[in-house]
């Protein structure tokens, strides 16, 4: 009975036992040489909404064609600039500038384009654009603990921080087979991410851009949890009927 009581206890820790290398993120680390990483520009995509502020210069007070123009009376034109979404074609339909193709661009080619287009037409001299997507976002689904689409304002965005943003992977993710499924020249393309390598620092797919879509994998303990047996409170109970089932039948 004691022998059989060992072999139950066994089976149990078995079923319920993670290790490290389940769990810790970057285990490479202490072999990790420190090198740069520079990250790609946001190209625009269809449905994109772009937040443009154009200012002008406090000395400037004046219209290039010449008329006297008040700075807060430019300012309040140009906040009509605020939360335009690129159409279906990819345009922006802009007050003064018209229909503009932006499908494509980073957010420094359209700024640059926007300035030599007011300049050119005589709107402002020397204006200052600003720049912002707002409805950035990515979608994580799977084993962390705040699954769903997130939003962020950041310029620059890397999966450690997404992951960040959803609350951490829980204890059964699997940290060495993240997948993640980005679209891009409308192409999708999905690639295996492991978070216990530092190698991560030198891959592509270290940056988030909007639109991505990360899925955390369920480990070999979750999927054995979620099998037939259940979970390990669920293999307790079995073997405690059993246990109890055999007592009676010596008895």
């Amino acid at each position: 009975m004691k022998k059989l009581t060992c072999i139950s206890i066994i089976i149990l820790l078995l079923f319920s036992c993670s290790t490290k290398k389940d769990v810790l993120y970057l285990q490479d680390t202490k072999e990790f040489m420190s090198n740069s990483f520079n990250y790609d520009d946001y190209k625009i995509k269809i449905d994109d909404i772009i937040r443009i502020n154009i200012k002008i210069p406090e000395e400037q007070s004046l219209f290039k064609n010449g008329i006297n123009q008040n700075i807060q009376n430019v300012s309040k034109e140009s906040s009509k600039l605020e939360g335009f979404q690129v159409d279906s074609d990819g345009f922006l339909n802009l007050p003064f500038l018209g229909r503009k193709i932006v499908l494509g661009l980073t957010m420094n080619e359209l700024s640059n384009f926007l300035k030599n287009e007011i300049e050119n037409r005589g709107i402002l001299i020397n204006p200052i654009i600003d720049l912002k997507l707002v409805n950035a976002n990515f979608t994580i689904l799977g084993e962390v603990n705040n699954p769903g689409k997130h939003e962020f304002l950041e310029n620059n965005l890397n999966i450690l921080e997404a992951i960040g943003f959803a609350g951490d992977l829980t204890i059964n993710g699997k940290r060495n087979n993240i997948t993640l499924i980005r679209e891009k020249n409308n192409k999708r393309t999905t690639v295996q991410i492991d978070l216990t390598s530092t190698e991560i620092f030198s891959s592509p797919y270290f940056q988030i851009f909007s639109g991505d879509i990360i899925i955390v994998n369920p480990n070999t303990t979750r999927i054995k949890n979620a099998g037939i047996i259940g979970n390990s409170g669920t293999l307790l109970s079995l073997l405690s009927f059993v246990l109890s089932s055999i007592i009676v039948i010596n008895n």
